[in-house]
Order: structure tokens, then C-alpha cells, then sequence
């Protein structure tokens, strides 16, 4: 059986065994939300830093590509697994650190190019 479901919050959409994305009129993306999460967003690794200088060396010579706000390190990663290595890295210059996966409004703002309601 198949059933269609037009939710008005992208989370709602996550608990879906497939999605298509239909914008003006048009299949604009499809398939499961972990396959729409994985080509259409970005999942990231937070350190809350203890030092900054020590980090921001070591986010250099890895070459990451990282910002910081706040005493917050955020950094893009390749795929989830890949904050591992990092996290190990950084261990003896963070208090903590969190790790992010993509999210279905993520993923639609990427294959739309804007929020829901706009």
C-alpha cells in the first residue's frame, strides 16, 4: 500500500521509508531520508575548546574545513566516521565535543535552495 503525506515539519518526513521532494511542480529529489540526508547535507563535529591556538593548528594541518564561533570549533566532515580521527586528535585540547548528523530540513533547504515556507 502506498501513502502520501505532505507534512508540514521535514522530521516528520525522516520517519518515511521514501520521499520524493516535489518542487514547483517537479520531482525534484527521492529516495530514503538516510540517502536524501547523505547527498544533500553536511554532518559536522563541535569542540567546545580549552586551546584554541593548539586547535586551530591542528585544524590546519589536517587541512579541515572548520570555522569557529564562541570557543566552538565546527567542523564539516566528509562523513560521520571521519570525526572520530579528529576527536582523537583534539582530545588534549577540548573540554567536549558533539557530533551532527544532517536533518531532513537540511536536506530539503539543499535540493530546494530554501526553507519550507518561503
Amino acid at each position: 500500500m502506498t501513502v502520501f503525506l505532505t507534512p508540514h515539519y521535514m522530521e516528520e518526513a525522516a520517519e518515511s521509508d521514501y520521499i520524493i521532494v516535489i518542487d514547483h511542480g517537479e520531482i525534484a529529489a527521492k529516495g530514503t531520508p538516510a540517502v536524501l540526508k547523505t547527498r544533500y547535507t553536511t554532518d559536522t563535529l563541535r569542540l567546545s575548546v580549552l586551546d584554541e591556538s593548539a586547535l586551530r593548528q591542528i585544524m590546519e594541518e589536517l587541512k579541515l574545513d572548520f570555522t569557529v564561533s564562541a570557543g566552538e570549533f565546527v567542523v564539516k566532515l566528509p562523513d560521520i566516521m571521519a570525526a572520530i580521527p579528529i576527536a582523537e586528535k583534539c582530545q588534549n585540547y577540548i573540554n567536549s565535543f558533539q557530533v551532527l548528523q544532517g536533518t531532513m530540513d537540511e536536506a530539503f533547504i539543499g535540493i530546494t535552495g530554501r526553507e519550507l515556507r518561503q
